[in-house]
């Protein structure tokens, strides 16, 4: 049995057996009502059952309403064009090929489900258009009738879906937290227990950054489940604070260091210090009770240096830590209980103790060169197959466009679509195998509609489980919605080997075609993807020498933090540090609040503090016109040091400024960190005018 034990292990658990058989029915009852309404295509019907089944009822749903709106924009499009452009092909491919690369294009600007809407109207069109061609006054009965195929599939999975077997998005939600909690405390014990190794903390960060960006879909999908506006609430202040999480443990890591090198006999200090926080963080998971951490900062404060002593560089570096690792206590003590309401559903007050002013909405950013390169790559791939497709004169040729249409809009947002479309054409080309086995070998047997039931179940209930798996899903779902696609039920049986043949075999060609176009389109990867997020961020430091107000500087940090999701993964993909990446989104933070901050003091050390904007914002310009990281300038370091000497304790109480030159030698301690010589890292802005409210470090903004 112990041999047998890996080949267990791949069978899919009951539960996904139960979806099989769910998906299944639902298919077939589709199948069956287009049937009895005498559908011209009720293949449709149950093609789309696969198409926007999903094991959770909230993706369902949404999908389900998402498909119906992208088809019905795509078929209007399609009645719309057809007679307009039919006497003239070329311009009719190109209207096409426009058509479904702008909304790609536009698709790609949304990062959660509703994305689905505008790419699946891209690709309807030529889906419409294409087969009546020849026959352009059909084009409306063609898209009115596979609109209603369509909704009879999307109802049958929305409704079987809902009443048998459903499961709640929601339970996985929380289990995609639990995961994330459990890898991020792991994470963090290994730095507050100072056994960091590269070997662990890589996979660990690599994960919880795959983690976290998963969330973003999953969670926009919850009110389709009818979640409520407070847990929707909770769902997404939990997750504007957990992308902080990384850039908070390892400026604290930083300061460590510097203590464990420079001064280790203030590491004595610290230690006790230290394991209380490990002890507190290990019991938030039995709940995050105020209490203990009430505590913790007790311990902190008590050992805060008075204001006159952080003229001390050691003892600045040894605030720095105390603040650093204040940060990380707030903000996991919010997470951990915004955790337990979520888990509870609970409506009670919740309320803020990591309250930083740069705190704000999630803003995703783009790549919209890339964007703009993918969607145009799609389109020239319509128009070369088209053109070919006229010129043969292949009467089933457009089935080739087609396909090349929707591979490159399924996989045009990724860093490398060419091996997903080389799968979409293996998976495709399965189907045409088992399409053509069922429809000359098993179909001329069957007489009846249960026994075409029983026939489908056979291979479609398994597939269908498999679905669930996420290595599987592509190929299994390609599988299913293809071969009931190529299969072609119609009232009656109608089968021509040749005719077959001739429609079927178009489509891999058109799979193959995309693939090679796309190897020769885009032959760059995901290193150049990195590459131009890591020169994205740089510009954007630049840019903070230009004067903002406070929302527009605190939706740069945003947007930095978010840009940091997207790079992580990459960088892992690669095999490149990703520590860089940390260091850059610390730099630009310490230079925000710099610039927060500094409008509050007066004199030379504002100057000096302007100085400091103006050359990490010089160096940064550098980095961009070399296009490579440099090392850190030592003039930039020494301008750090002449702005914290000029920051004295008697300076600053003679313009009242005490609490922003606490909050100002902390950015700059931690900036100095972020930059030192080969570590590689810098940035920021140049002057700012308007004063950030009062109580700005600690209140609700």
């Amino acid at each position: 049995m112990g041999r047998l034990k890996p080949f267990f292990s791949d069978v899919p658990p009951a539960q996904d057996w139960w979806y099989g058989v769910r998906t299944f029915a639902a298919s077939m009852l589709a199948l069956w009502i287009a049937l009895k309404l005498e559908m011209p295509r009720p293949y449709w019907a149950m093609a789309s059952v696969y198409i926007v089944s999903s094991p959770f009822v909230g993706p369902t749903s949404s999908k389900a309403v998402y498909r119906l709106v992208g088809t019905f924009l795509g078929a209007s499009a399609a009645v719309l064009f057809v007679p307009l452009f039919v006497q003239t092909p070329y311009l009719l491919a190109t209207v096409i090929a426009l058509w479904t690369g702008t909304l790609l294009y536009l698709s790609m600007h949304l990062r959660t489900a509703n994305f689905y809407a505008l790419m699946l109207a891209g690709y309807t069109l030529p889906l419409i258009a294409l087969p009546v061609v020849d026959n352009p006054s059909a084009v409306f009965d063609v898209a009115s009738s596979r609109t209603q195929e369509i909704f009879i599939g999307i109802l049958c999975a929305a409704v079987v879906g809902a009443i048998f077997w459903p499961r709640r998005l929601v339970t996985a939600v929380g289990g995609a937290h639990d995961k994330w909690f459990n890898e991020a405390s792991s994470y963090a014990l290994r730095y507050l227990t100072r056994s960091v190794s590269g070997e662990e903390v890589g996979p660990l960060r690599a994960s919880m950054v795959v983690n976290f960006n998963a969330l973003e879909q999953m969670i926009g999908q919850l009110p389709h489940e009818g979640a409520t506006p407070h847990h929707m609430r909770n769902t997404r202040e939990l997750r504007g604070r957990m992308i902080h999480l990384l850039p908070v443990i390892d400026a604290l890591d930083d300061a460590l260091v510097a203590m464990e090198r420079r001064t280790p006999e203030l590491v004595a200090r610290f230690t006790p210090l230290l394991e209380h926080t490990r002890e507190w963080l290990a019991g938030t998971f039995n709940g995050a009770t105020p209490g203990p951490w009430q505590d913790l900062h007790a311990h902190i404060e008590r050992l805060r240096p008075a204001p006159g002593e952080l003229d001390d560089r050691r003892e600045l570096l040894f605030a720095n830590a105390l603040y650093r690792l204040g940060e990380l206590a707030d903000l996991w003590q919010d997470m951990r209980v915004l955790h337990e309401l979520i888990d509870r559903q609970s409506r009670a007050n919740w309320r803020a103790v990591y309250r930083h002013w740069r705190l704000g909405r999630l803003r995703p950013t783009f790549d919209r060169g890339m964007m703009l390169y993918s969607s145009l790559t799609s389109v020239t791939a319509i128009i070369a197959a088209s053109v070919i497709w006229i010129e043969m004169g292949w009467a089933d040729g457009g089935s080739a466009v087609i396909l090349a249409a929707v591979s490159c809009s399924f996989f045009a947002a990724m860093d490398d679509p060419a091996p997903q479309i080389y799968r979409f054409f293996f998976w495709t080309s399965v189907s045409v195998v088992l399409s053509s086995l069922y429809l000359f070998v098993v179909l001329p047997n069957l007489h009846d509609f249960p026994m075409l039931v029983l026939a489908f179940a056979i291979p479609f209930i398994p597939i269908g489980a498999l679905t669930v798996q996420p290595r599987f899903y592509l190929g299994t779902l390609l599988t299913l919605v293809n071969t009931s696609t190529f299969i072609s039920i119609q009232g009656e049986y109608d089968a021509n080997f040749m005719n077959f043949v001739n429609a079927n075999i178009a489509g891999p060609v058109g799979l193959l075609f995309a693939f090679c176009w796309t190897l020769i389109m885009r032959p760059f990867g995901t290193e150049l993807a990195a590459r131009r997020l890591t020169r994205f961020s740089w510009q954007e430091i630049v840019e903070l020498g230009e004067a903002g107000t406070l929302n527009e500087h605190r939706a740069k940090a945003v947007r930095m933090l978010d840009r940091l999701m997207q790079l992580l993964p990459r960088l892992a993909n690669t095999g490149q540090d990703t520590g860089a990446a940390l260091r850059d989104v610390r730099v630009a933070l310490n230079l925000l609040d710099i610039l927060a901050y500094a409008p509050r003091i007066n004199g030379t050390p504002r100057a000096l503090l302007a100085q400091v904007v103006v050359e990490v914002t010089s160096y940064f310009a550098a980095c961009l016109k070399a296009r490579e990281r440099l090392a850190a300038p030592m003039n930039t370091l020494m301008t750090m040091d002449r702005a914290r000497r000029a920051l004295n304790l008697a300076a600053c109480q003679a313009d009242g400024a005490e609490d922003a030159r606490e909050q100002l030698l902390l950015s700059l301690s931690g900036l100095r960190l972020a930059l030192l010589p080969g570590l590689e890292m810098l940035h920021e802005p140049d002057e700012y005018h308007q004063l950030p409210p009062q109580g700005l470090d600690g209140a609700p903004l």
